[in-house]
């Protein structure tokens, strides 16, 4: 059901999320690393944060194709 993945590129230690993009690989869903930091901000709980997961486009529907867009070009 995610949309997209993010998952924390400095979270300590990496075993805690190393499975996630192979998971995201075999289902066919875009990920993307950002700081852990960051994650925990951007879900509104302002403590560092090992992942998150998009199920839902809700209002900013409009939004996702730009950022799955722009995922590509990066992994090229």
């Amino acid at each position: 059901n995610a949309k997209l993945v993010i998952i924390g590129q400095d979270v300590e230690p990496p075993e805690i999320v190393m499975h996630l993009p192979m998971l995201c690989e075999e289902k066919e869903i875009p990920y993307i690393y950002v700081k852990k930091a960051d994650i925990g901000d951007a879900v509104g709980i302002h403590v560092s944060t090992a992942a998150a997961v998009i199920v839902e486009e809700a209002k900013d529907k409009e939004l996702l194709p730009d950022i799955l867009e722009k995922l590509k070009e990066i992994k090229k």
